[in-house]
Protein backbone atom coordinates (compact mmCIF):
# COMPACT_ATOMS: atom_id res chain seq x y z
CA UNK A 1 0.00 0.00 0.00
CA UNK A 2 1.40 3.50 -0.83
CA UNK A 3 1.25 6.35 2.01
CA UNK A 4 -2.04 7.85 0.81
CA UNK A 5 -3.66 4.28 0.83
CA UNK A 6 -2.71 3.94 4.31
CA UNK A 7 -3.62 6.76 5.27
CA UNK A 8 -7.36 6.08 4.06
CA UNK A 9 -7.40 2.78 5.42
CA UNK A 10 -6.44 4.16 8.94
CA UNK A 11 -9.05 6.52 8.53
CA UNK A 12 -11.96 3.43 7.49
CA UNK A 13 -10.41 1.46 10.75
CA UNK A 14 -10.69 3.92 13.03
CA UNK A 15 -14.35 4.45 11.78
CA UNK A 16 -14.80 0.91 12.23
CA UNK A 17 -13.84 0.94 15.47
CA UNK A 18 -15.96 3.61 16.62
CA UNK A 19 -18.90 1.87 14.93
CA UNK A 20 -17.66 -1.34 17.06
CA UNK A 21 -17.96 0.72 20.30
CA UNK A 22 -21.07 2.82 19.37
CA UNK A 23 -22.97 -0.48 19.18
CA UNK A 24 -23.02 -0.99 22.51
CA UNK A 25 -25.27 2.26 23.15
CA UNK A 26 -28.26 1.51 20.85
CA UNK A 27 -31.99 0.67 21.54
CA UNK A 28 -33.76 -3.04 22.03
CA UNK A 29 -34.21 -3.98 18.80
CA UNK A 30 -37.99 -5.14 17.98
CA UNK A 31 -37.20 -6.48 14.60
CA UNK A 32 -34.44 -7.50 12.32
CA UNK A 33 -33.62 -8.81 8.46
CA UNK A 34 -33.17 -12.47 8.38
CA UNK A 35 -29.64 -13.91 9.27
CA UNK A 36 -29.24 -15.20 6.03
CA UNK A 37 -30.37 -11.50 4.79
CA UNK A 38 -27.79 -9.88 6.81
CA UNK A 39 -25.19 -12.62 5.75
CA UNK A 40 -25.16 -11.84 2.69
CA UNK A 41 -24.67 -8.10 3.11
CA UNK A 42 -22.01 -8.62 4.99
CA UNK A 43 -20.24 -10.83 2.33
CA UNK A 44 -20.55 -7.67 -0.12
CA UNK A 45 -19.36 -5.22 2.38
CA UNK A 46 -16.34 -7.61 2.90
CA UNK A 47 -15.84 -7.66 -0.98
CA UNK A 48 -16.49 -4.29 -1.40
CA UNK A 49 -13.96 -2.70 1.23
CA UNK A 50 -11.33 -5.38 0.02
CA UNK A 51 -11.44 -4.20 -3.56
CA UNK A 52 -10.78 -0.55 -2.51
CA UNK A 53 -7.92 -1.05 -0.51
CA UNK A 54 -6.12 -3.99 -2.30
CA UNK A 55 -3.95 -2.89 -5.51
CA UNK A 56 -4.58 -5.41 -8.02
CA UNK A 57 -1.38 -5.17 -10.28
CA UNK A 58 -0.48 -8.59 -10.97
CA UNK A 59 -4.67 -9.10 -11.98
CA UNK A 60 -5.16 -7.75 -15.43
CA UNK A 61 -7.26 -5.10 -16.90
CA UNK A 62 -8.66 -4.90 -12.43
CA UNK A 63 -4.80 -3.44 -12.20
CA UNK A 64 -5.05 -1.17 -15.00
CA UNK A 65 -4.15 2.72 -13.47
CA UNK A 66 -7.54 4.92 -14.12
CA UNK A 67 -5.47 7.75 -11.65
CA UNK A 68 -1.61 8.08 -11.17
CA UNK A 69 -1.34 6.57 -7.36
CA UNK A 70 0.20 9.10 -5.15
CA UNK A 71 0.91 13.25 -5.54
CA UNK A 72 -2.32 15.03 -6.29
CA UNK A 73 -4.76 12.21 -6.70
CA UNK A 74 -3.29 10.82 -3.00
CA UNK A 75 -4.02 14.32 -1.35
CA UNK A 76 -7.58 14.64 -2.85
CA UNK A 77 -7.91 10.93 -2.27
CA UNK A 78 -7.46 10.84 1.66
CA UNK A 79 -9.31 14.68 1.96
CA UNK A 80 -12.54 12.78 0.04
CA UNK A 81 -11.71 9.85 2.34
CA UNK A 82 -11.83 11.82 5.44
CA UNK A 83 -14.60 14.21 4.55
CA UNK A 84 -16.76 10.79 3.98
CA UNK A 85 -16.33 9.54 6.93
CA UNK A 86 -16.40 12.73 9.16
CA UNK A 87 -19.93 12.60 7.50
CA UNK A 88 -21.02 9.47 8.27
CA UNK A 89 -19.73 10.04 11.85
CA UNK A 90 -22.18 13.01 12.06
CA UNK A 91 -24.88 10.75 10.95
CA UNK A 92 -23.82 7.82 12.86
CA UNK A 93 -23.87 10.64 16.34
CA UNK A 94 -26.80 12.17 14.76
CA UNK A 95 -29.09 8.79 14.72
CA UNK A 96 -27.89 7.62 18.18
CA UNK A 97 -29.85 4.51 19.60
CA UNK A 98 -31.80 4.16 16.81
CA UNK A 99 -28.55 2.85 14.79
CA UNK A 100 -28.51 -0.66 13.66
CA UNK A 101 -25.78 -2.24 11.74
CA UNK A 102 -28.48 -4.26 10.47
CA UNK A 103 -32.10 -3.67 9.09
CA UNK A 104 -33.81 -2.94 12.11
CA UNK A 105 -36.60 -1.45 14.07
CA UNK A 106 -36.02 -0.43 17.85
CA UNK A 107 -37.87 0.03 20.48
CA UNK A 108 -39.11 3.62 20.38
CA UNK A 109 -37.86 3.64 17.10
CA UNK A 110 -37.64 7.66 15.92
CA UNK A 111 -37.90 9.11 12.40
CA UNK A 112 -34.59 11.27 12.38
CA UNK A 113 -34.99 14.02 10.19
CA UNK A 114 -32.70 16.53 11.11
CA UNK A 115 -28.60 17.33 10.98
CA UNK A 116 -27.09 14.98 8.00
CA UNK A 117 -31.05 13.15 7.73
CA UNK A 118 -31.86 16.63 6.49
CA UNK A 119 -30.30 16.46 3.15
CA UNK A 120 -29.92 12.58 2.41
CA UNK A 121 -32.30 9.75 4.06
CA UNK A 122 -28.97 7.47 4.26
CA UNK A 123 -26.59 9.68 5.16
CA UNK A 124 -23.99 6.84 6.67
CA UNK A 125 -24.06 5.25 3.52
CA UNK A 126 -23.49 8.63 2.08
CA UNK A 127 -20.34 9.01 3.95
CA UNK A 128 -18.77 5.36 3.77
CA UNK A 129 -19.29 5.61 0.22
CA UNK A 130 -17.68 8.76 -0.15
CA UNK A 131 -14.91 7.75 2.15
CA UNK A 132 -14.72 4.56 0.15
CA UNK A 133 -14.65 6.69 -3.28
CA UNK A 134 -11.81 8.25 -2.19
CA UNK A 135 -9.93 5.38 -0.86
CA UNK A 136 -9.95 4.50 -4.56
CA UNK A 137 -8.42 7.04 -5.71
CA UNK A 138 -5.01 6.60 -3.44
CA UNK A 139 -4.70 3.17 -5.40
CA UNK A 140 -6.28 4.51 -8.50
CA UNK A 141 -6.80 1.04 -10.48
CA UNK A 142 -10.21 0.05 -12.21
CA UNK A 143 -10.66 -2.85 -9.54
CA UNK A 144 -10.39 -0.58 -6.52
CA UNK A 145 -13.37 1.43 -8.30
CA UNK A 146 -15.44 -1.25 -9.35
CA UNK A 147 -15.41 -2.11 -5.81
CA UNK A 148 -17.17 1.30 -4.89
CA UNK A 149 -19.44 0.42 -7.58
CA UNK A 150 -19.82 -3.20 -5.41
CA UNK A 151 -20.25 -1.01 -2.64
CA UNK A 152 -22.99 1.42 -4.05
CA UNK A 153 -24.98 -1.65 -5.42
CA UNK A 154 -25.09 -3.37 -1.71
CA UNK A 155 -25.95 -0.24 0.08
CA UNK A 156 -28.98 0.80 -2.73
CA UNK A 157 -30.35 -3.19 -2.34
CA UNK A 158 -30.11 -2.45 1.40
CA UNK A 159 -31.48 1.06 1.78
CA UNK A 160 -34.65 -0.97 -0.18
CA UNK A 161 -35.13 -3.15 2.70
CA UNK A 162 -34.85 -0.32 4.95
CA UNK A 163 -37.01 1.78 3.42
CA UNK A 164 -40.06 -0.71 3.57
CA UNK A 165 -39.66 -0.96 7.19
CA UNK A 166 -40.01 2.98 7.61
CA UNK A 167 -42.50 2.45 5.63
CA UNK A 168 -44.49 -0.10 7.39
CA UNK A 169 -43.15 1.92 10.89
CA UNK A 170 -44.00 4.82 10.43
CA UNK A 171 -46.57 5.28 7.55
CA UNK A 172 -47.68 8.92 5.77
CA UNK A 173 -44.59 10.38 7.85
CA UNK A 174 -41.98 8.45 6.19
CA UNK A 175 -43.66 8.83 2.70
CA UNK A 176 -43.88 12.46 3.19
CA UNK A 177 -39.97 12.51 4.25
CA UNK A 178 -39.27 10.55 1.20
CA UNK A 179 -40.40 12.92 -1.04
CA UNK A 180 -38.57 15.94 0.39
CA UNK A 181 -35.14 14.13 1.17
CA UNK A 182 -33.41 12.21 -1.47
CA UNK A 183 -31.89 9.05 -1.06
CA UNK A 184 -28.14 8.95 -1.12
CA UNK A 185 -26.94 12.20 -2.64
CA UNK A 186 -28.42 15.58 -1.53
CA UNK A 187 -30.97 17.10 -4.27
CA UNK A 188 -29.93 14.55 -6.68
CA UNK A 189 -30.58 11.34 -5.83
Amino acid sequence: MNPFTQTAFAIFIAFGAYMAWAAFRVKKAVKRQSRSGRAVHVAMLVASFTAGFIHFDAWGFLGFQLVPAGGFFGWLGDGICAAGFAFCFWARHTLGGNWSGTVTLKKDHELIQRGPYGLARHPMYTGILTGMLGAALTVGQVGSFLGVAFLTFAMVRKMGLEESYMTRHFGRRYLDYSKRVKRLVPFVY
